[in-house]
């Protein structure tokens, strides 16, 4: 009975720690120099419909059902996609910001493996005349228990490892379908 006591408070002091010393928030951001004009890259970006065409997670499950509601481009518009392949999943992406050549944020929330939600976006910087300097990125804050969650997946599972992956693969299908 004593060796189990050790053992439950030995978890309980582990998931105490890793309750302090779990960041709170998460930010990841990816960039790519794309040789196109800003007006034309960010037309690209502006549309939902269009990540098909280069976002590595919708090029995991070519198969995957989407539906959209509302107007592409504007706020409020919601792209879902329902997936059998765990790395796609089931969830929705929302549009809720745009300053037209700059900038789109959107809200992901997912359902399926797992629920929960961060925000997205994507930036554009002339770089001269010619280049734009395109920024991917999700951030969110979290909670406890997520807190702990989200170390350990990262941790262990190197999951934040794939995420920059996929984000860098899309940024380079991106280039490719632009420079075409």
């Amino acid at each position: 009975m004593k060796i189990l006591s050790y053992i439950l408070g030995g978890i309980v002091a582990l998931i105490i720690v890793l309750a302090v010393i779990s960041p709170k928030e998460f930010k990841l951001e990816r960039e790519v120099i794309i040789n196109r004009p800003k007006n034309i890259v960010f037309a690209e970006l502006k549309f939902l419909k269009n990540h098909e065409q280069w976002n590595a997670w919708s090029k995991k499950d070519p198969q995957m059902k989407k539906q959209f509601k509302g107007t592409d481009g504007s706020i409020g518009f919601i792209s879902s996609w329902e997936s059998e392949n765990p790395e796609v999943g089931t969830a929705e992406q929302e549009i809720t910001n745009v300053i037209d050549g700059e900038r789109l944020d959107t809200q992901i929330r997912f359902q399926k493996p797992f629920e929960g939600s961060f925000n997205s976006y994507v930036t554009t910087q002339s770089v001269n005349e010619k280049q734009t300097k395109v920024l991917i990125g999700m951030s969110d804050k979290m909670s406890f228990p997520m807190t702990v969650i989200s170390f350990i997946v990262n941790v262990c599972f190197d999951q934040q490892q794939k995420i920059i992956q996929n984000m860098d693969d899309s940024l380079n299908n991106l280039k490719v379908l632009l420079e075409k």
